[in-house]
Parts: C-alpha cells; structure tokens; sequence
C-alpha cells in the first residue's frame, strides 16, 4: 500500500519534534515555554519546511540570554528560524497571553500568537505549562456566566476575526509591503493549510453547544491537544473525513517537493494561468467544496454554529 502524504509528513515531523524535545530539555529554565506552530505543529512538515516557534515566559526581560541558545539548537536541527520582526521573532508574556483580547492592543502580532497558541501550539519544552496556559485562555473566553446551551461565541469570533485578519494581510504582504511575500505560495497555502485550520476552529467551537461551562473547556482542551487532522477526524469521523483527506494528502505531496515550492515561490501575481498554480488551485476550490459539505454533514441545519457564522 502506498503511504499517504501526510502519514509521511506525520513521521518525519514527529521525529523532529523528538529531537528538538530533547535538544532544548537542558536549556530552558522549568517554568518557561517553549512551543511550535506551523506545520511542525499540525504534523505536515517536509524536509523543504521551515519552523515557526516562539517562547512564553514569566519575565520577558530576562529571557534574552537562553532565547539566544534555543534558536541556536532549534536552527541546529530544522534549519530557518522565524523571520525577524514577524509574529514569531519576540518573546512573549504569559500575562500578555490572556489580557489584551479584543481592544487597541490586541494588534495582528497579538491575536496571530494567540489563536495559533491555541489552535495548533505544540510544546517544545514544559507541556504542562502549555496546557495550563491554554486553560487559562479558554476560561478567559469561556466565563463562568456562560449557560448551559450556548455556544463559546467569545472565542467563535476570534477565531473568524483571526482568519480573516490573514486573508486581509495575505493581499498586503504580497502587494503592497516594502518588500513583498512570495506569492504563489502564500495563496495556496491560504486555500489549504490556513482553510483547514480555521475550519477546525469551527467545527471545534461547536461541540462547545449544550454543555456546563467546565465541560466546554475541557472539551475544548482535548480537542486543541491534537494535531489539526485528527482533531477533524475526531468531531467529524474518519470516513466522514476522507473527501477532505484526499484532497489536502494531494496538497501535501505536492509541498514536499522541492521544485513545486521553488516554483510558486517565485511566481508573480500576473501568472495566475500558470499551469502549477492552477492545479493547485483547483483542487483548492474542490477542498473548500469539500468542506462545506463536511460542515452541512456534522451540523444539521439546526445547529447554532449556522446561524453563528452568519450573524
């Protein structure tokens, strides 16, 4: 039987994982964080993939001088580093981490950590402090007051303001910044990987329904603990699922190779009729198909998330 694309991008990525765990056990003091996001994080990486990660500390100001020592090792075994001046490139907070949701200092950097925190951050050191802190996220949104049968709308529209504030930026970075993003890459990457993020940020919310305001929280927990596929494939069944597999494994596959990423890399916003891109870009439209009938198959029409991501 041949392996799928993305049973291959689970192995390799889970090797790494291991050995950035273990790399980083004796460098960073105990009660700081480390995490990853990214396709590390969702268990998608390549060989071709790059590594976004970033430190949550107690005290931001004297995390400099071992931050410096996780690059190096980080760097060491997976190779780029997060760009300078990105969401990834400071430490942050753990305060910082639950305050500031919403208002004139919950910039993009800002929501961008946060949502990724929660929808896919994977630990590179301190699991506990991790899951911890994503409790205390999730019962920020999730308040004591919230009844029985609601939805968790606090966290619903962050998560559809998060993606859209991607989809937004997606047209800046690659148009109108100083210098632009590549953006052939970029675009598909939209229609896949963050699409299939944000879905299961959906689909997640909506298990929140019809139940007590602790159970919505740990439910929520145990769902953000896995990586984004088998989180979908938990809410919404594996057969259920295997359109949607199918056609994100073909994406997948086509990441791995180098040649496919180099050449959509260097692709200009008037080459649209590339026939790479509009391969991809295709199958990208019957993904997104894909997924709303997954979405129409696991809530029926009387489910509150309809009426919750329209109005």
């Amino acid at each position: 039987m041949v392996k799928r694309a993305f049973e291959t991008s689970r192995a390799y990525s889970d090797s790494k994982l291991g050995e950035l765990r273990t790399s980083l056990a004796d460098v960073v003091p105990k009660d700081e964080i480390v995490l990853t996001c990214g396709s590390f994080a969702r268990r998608e990486a390549s060989q071709n993939s790059d590594i976004d990660f970033f430190v949550i500390s107690q005290e931001t100001s004297g995390a400099q001088e071992w931050v410096g020592t996780v690059e190096e090792r980080i760097s060491s075994i997976v190779g780029v580093a997060p760009a300078d001046g990105g969401a990834f490139a400071n430490v942050e907070s753990m305060n910082a981490m639950v305050s500031n949701i919403g208002g004139s200092n919950d910039d993009n950097p800002n929501i961008t950590r946060r949502m990724l925190f929660l929808l896919e951050g994977e630990w590179l050191f301190n699991k506990e402090g991790l899951q911890d802190l994503r409790r205390k996220i999730l019962e920020r949104y999730i308040q004591d007051s919230m009844t029985d049968h609601q939805l968790s709308l606090f966290l619903l529209n962050d998560v559809i303001r998060y993606y859209r504030t991607v989809a937004v930026d997606y047209e800046f970075k690659t148009v109108e910044a100083d210098n632009p993003k590549p953006w052939g890459i970029r675009n598909i990457k939209l229609v896949f990987s963050r699409k299939l993020l944000y879905a299961s940020g959906l689909f997640s919310v909506a298990m929140t329904v019809d139940r007590a305001r602790d159970e919505k929280v740990g439910r929520l927990l145990d769902l953000f603990d896995m990586p984004v596929i088998d989180r979908m494939i938990n809410i919404c069944g594996k057969r259920q699922m295997e359109p949607v597999l199918d056609s994100y494994d073909y994406f997948l596959g086509r990441m791995a190779d180098p040649s496919v990423r180099e050449r959509l890399s260097n692709l200009k916003p008037n080459e649209r009729k590339d026939p790479l891109f509009r391969d991809l870009k295709n199958e990208g439209h019957n993904f997104t198909r894909e997924l709303l009938k997954l979405f129409e198959n696991t809530f029926d029409s009387t489910h509150p998330i309809r009426r919750a991501v329209l109005f």
